[in-house]
């Protein structure tokens, strides 16, 4: 406690005399040199989004005065593009949070911790350096003050302990700890208490704090001092690096004995980034631009480790890419160094159950006269696209990596190889669409991109279709343009493919070429962005290698053989093959098969192959075997394509039985037969089956029978009582199976009779409405006349007799009877049973009739009535009679 009391006491005597006789350490070391103007730099701003709603800010930090110094500028006459400046003068404070939700509620600019995202951004910090601060920082934070979040420093007003926001050291993210006379802080928890609360920051820090408190200044300004294990700085001059804001681990606790200062942990830090303009491009204000992008991958299910990967100075000003081997970055995982994949625990952020999204922005900070601004090119939130490009060789029949990234891997193409460009954008995720996307593609040089016969190079394929590029769209600065539909959940993504040829000249004069990246652009209203070719190398072709058959082109074999396929190798103008192998490529069925070794003398000019394929292998069928052959250099041969027809043994059911029986209930019926294969080959019936099926249900399964002296025929017997079969048609399926799944089988249909008869009838026939008549009339059916007999091994008659019709509200008959017609005979049903339908026909199947299939409208059942009938509605019955027997007497 003597050390702390000690600490106060000389704090404020010192800092009264710093106030008093002493500058600001930083203005100290501003530059006399001229540097380009500000505005020059913001009119050279390269192209970004516009940011419309976006973001937000407080106008002041809640519970202080200390107003917040980002402003929004639009494109116009300042710049053409939307930006952010974050700062703009001395001792300025500024962030800016992505909106969470939009004005209907719905999420927005948010981060959402469980999607992989990429933001792409532009930041300039002017000044030069050593005199341009403080920087600014990438932040994704779940503070409970929300925009208001802001680093704040430990202050004393009037001999309280005051937390006000303030710039310096923190930029405007890590906790603070001002100047010596009025420093309450002791311990890095209390210093971490004044950072950004639950939150992740990757600082852009363009100043180097490493000034530690004493007598002439009590300013604690040490942040950058840290030495790692091998007690070197952790970071030099500007720099890059990533920790926890809110965790006491990510500060180191000093004292001089009358002062208590502070360090900072740099992770992962990228040291000496030219943050500020330097002497190399004075007078070139677009250099003043530096290009920022950070990769965010979530965690896998039930982890809270996600990854992070941050790249400064990737693009040049024009959009183009810069080669892998020029970036700065961190976190891509090529090393277990430099370049070693960075985890982060998202627990950090101090989610609460269910919560998967937290506010993202950018704070910064100025003790110096200082612009420090940002530009966004995508925010992940609204669309968020990836836009990998590939390189394939259809001629090698493999993908090309990029020289620049893999430069020890083999990315050589020869002179005449047909190339293909793949130009993919995939939508991973987002809360609104892309827009339409302006794509510009600058083609690479030393490749033919000569239209096929129908005139065209390439196609555009998206969820809508494909569309085919035209020779015709090709610009005469040899590029193209094209417009492509926004991509959103429902088309999700486009893949660009341009077909070209390797094209370095003559092979007799020609150089190995080396065709370097070319860029592709794409600007939509919610997402810009930037790619380029892969790099690569063209090789003239000195010789053609060549294959040619000496054997059968067509071949059968049987299961158990094996079909062989021979040739030889050579090349057209007699070389030697110049390495100990050649490459064996096959396809079968079209399928590429695994490439095999073919060992060579380097000093030979010829070469035999011998290809053998096993029949079990290929399988039963008519299978294609394509050989071709590549050297050390990839130069491919032709293909020769040789017909392999492999052929089965038949297994064979033969029945003794007919293929149809009809019986009664209580039949039986005995199914016998025999197996064989049809080579007369021997039957293993220990892994033979057969199965006895009814009407789909196995019924019984065993093995064939033995016959006693010869093993390549077995029988089958099997007695089928009617007992366990429908009423009706049934099948019996008997099939059998061997060892290796052949099989063979018999369909038998088994008809079970019983005697049937039923009668469908409606219960409410009508007849159509009339008008009252002084003439006699005979009224038609209306609606549906249903009159069904399903019978069975029985003949069949039907009759009908009605009642009266009587008038519901009278209740007196009506002056007239139900008929029934049949051609030019019509009978009254009101007299005796009418038969109206009969059948002798005795079917061992179940037959349903329709009686009043053939009636006509007037004929069958109809209604007669007699003049001057009174109105009213009319009701009775009809009584049908289905008898057993065929009825005479009608």
């Amino acid at each position: 406690m003597r050390i702390r009391g000690l600490q106060i006491y000389l704090g404020v005597f010192f800092a009264l005399l710093i106030g008093l006789f002493s500058l600001p350490l930083k203005t100290d070391q501003v530059e006399a040199a001229a540097i380009v103007s500000p505005a020059d730099v913001l009119k050279a701003a390269p192209e970004g989004l516009d940011l419309h709603d976006y973001f937000e800010k407080p106008d002041t930090y809640s519970g202080s005065s200390i107003k917040d110094s980002a402003t929004l500028v639009n494109k116009g006459d300042k710049t053409p593009t939307d930006l952010y400046e974050m700062t703009t003068g001395t001792d300025q404070l500024g962030s800016i949070w992505g909106k969470m939700t939009d004005s209907g509620n719905a999420d927005y600019n948010s981060f959402d911790v469980t999607k992989d995202q990429t933001f792409s951004m532009w930041m300039y910090f002017s000044g030069t350096e050593g005199a341009s601060s403080d920087g600014m920082a990438f932040v994704i934070q779940n503070d409970d003050k929300g925009i208001n979040a802001i680093s704040t420093y430990n202050q004393n007003q009037f001999f309280n302990s005051v937390r006000t926001p303030k710039t310096g050291e923190s930029i405007g993210v890590w906790g603070g700890n001002g100047s010596g006379s009025s420093n309450m802080i002791i311990n890095t928890t209390d210093l971490a208490a004044g950072a950004i609360q639950k939150s992740i920051a990757v600082e852009f820090d363009s100043y180097m704090n490493t000034t530690i408190p004493d007598l002439s200044s009590g300013k604690d300004d040490d942040f950058d001092a840290a030495v790692d294990s091998s007690n070197s700085r952790q970071v030099r001059g500007p720099h890059i690096a990533w920790n926890y804001p809110a965790d006491s681990d990510t500060y180191k606790y000093n004292n001089t004995g009358f002062y208590a200062y502070y360090q900072m942990n740099h992770n992962n830090p990228i040291p000496d980034t030219y943050l500020a303009i330097d002497d190399m491009v004075k007078g070139v204000p677009k250099d003043s631009w530096h290009h920022v992008t950070i990769k965010y991958t979530a965690p896998e299910s039930g982890s809270t480790t996600a990854h992070l990967q941050y790249i400064f100075d990737d693009k040049d000003t024009d959009g183009s890419v810069k080669k892998y081997r020029e970036w700065d970055q961190r976190g891509d995982g090529a090393d277990n160094m430099t370049h070693k994949i960075i985890d982060i625990d998202i627990s950090k952020l101090n989610l609460t159950k269910g919560q998967t999204k937290v506010r993202w922005g950018i704070t910064s900070s100025s003790e110096t006269p200082t612009i420090n601004a940002v530009i966004f090119q995508s925010l992940p939130a609204l669309a968020n696209v990836s836009v990998p490009t590939n390189l394939y060789d259809k001629t090698q029949e493999r993908n090309i990596l990029d020289a620049n990234r893999y430069p020890s891997q083999d990315y050589n193409v020869n002179n005449g190889d047909q190339l293909r460009f793949d130009y993919n954008l995939n939508y991973d995720s987002g809360m609104m669409g892309t827009g339409d996307i302006t794509t510009k593609i600058n083609l690479p040089k030393h490749v033919d991109f000569t239209a096929d016969s129908d005139g065209n190079i390439g196609e555009v394929v998206d969820s809508n279709g494909t569309q085919k590029i035209k020779a015709t769209d090709l610009n005469s600065d040899g590029t193209i343009s094209l417009t492509l539909k926004s991509l959103d959940s429902s088309n999700p993504n486009v893949e660009i493919h341009l077909n070209g040829k390797a094209d370095i000249g003559d092979n007799t004069t020609a150089s190995s070429t080396d065709v370097d990246p070319a860029h592709i652009s794409y600007e939509g209203s919610h997402y810009t962005g930037d790619a380029m070719t892969p790099e690569f190398t063209i090789n003239p072709v000195t010789d053609t290698l060549k294959i040619a058959n000496t054997d059968d082109l067509n071949k059968t074999v049987k299961l158990g053989n094996s079909a062989s396929m021979n040739g030889t190798i050579s090349y057209d103008k007699g070389s030697k093959f110049g390495s100990d192998s050649v490459t064996v490529h096959t396809k079968v069925d079209g399928v590429q098969q695994d490439d095999a070794t073919l060992s060579v003398d380097s000093t030979a000019t010829t070469a035999d192959y011998a290809l053998k394929y096993d029949a079990d292998t290929l399988g039963v069928g008519t299978h294609t075997v394509e050989v071709y052959v590549s050297d050390s250099k990839h130069v491919v041969s032709n293909h020769i394509t040789y017909n392999v027809t492999v052929e089965d043994k038949k297994l064979i059911l033969t029945s003794d039985n007919e293929t149809s029986y009809t019986i009664s209930p209580e039949d039986t019926i005995l199914f016998t037969g025999s197996i064989s294969y049809d080579d007369g080959t021997d039957l293993d019936s220990s892994n033979t089956y057969i199965s006895y099926i009814v009407n789909g249900k196995t019924v019984l399964q065993g093995k064939p029978m033995f016959n006693g002296s010869d093993h390549s025929v077995y029988n089958y017997s099997y007695k089928l009582s009617a007992s366990i079969l429908n009423s009706g048609k049934n099948t019996l399926t008997i099939t059998v199976v061997d060892g290796d799944g052949r099989t063979s089988h018999v369909d038998i249909t088994i008809n079970v009779t019983t005697k049937v008869l039923t009668l469908e009838s409606n219960k409410s026939y009508r007849f159509q409405t009339t008008n009252q008549s002084n003439e006699e009339k005979l009224i038609r059916r209306s609606g549906d006349w249903d009159l069904k007999v399903t019978s069975a091994k029985t003949p069949w008659s039907l009759t009908a007799q009605s009642t009266a019709l009587m008038n519901s509200t009278t209740h007196l008959p009506i002056m007239g009877t139900m008929i029934y017609r049949n051609g030019l005979n019509q009978s009254s049903l009101q007299d005796n049973p009418v038969l109206i339908y009969s059948d002798d026909n005795v079917s061992n199947d179940t037959v349903v009739t329709d009686v009043t299939k053939n009636w006509t409208d007037d004929t069958g059942i109809l209604l007669s009535v007699q003049p001057d009938a009174s109105a009213g509605s009319y009701t009775g019955e009809i009584n049908w009679t289905l008898t057993d027997s065929i009825d005479t007497t009608n």
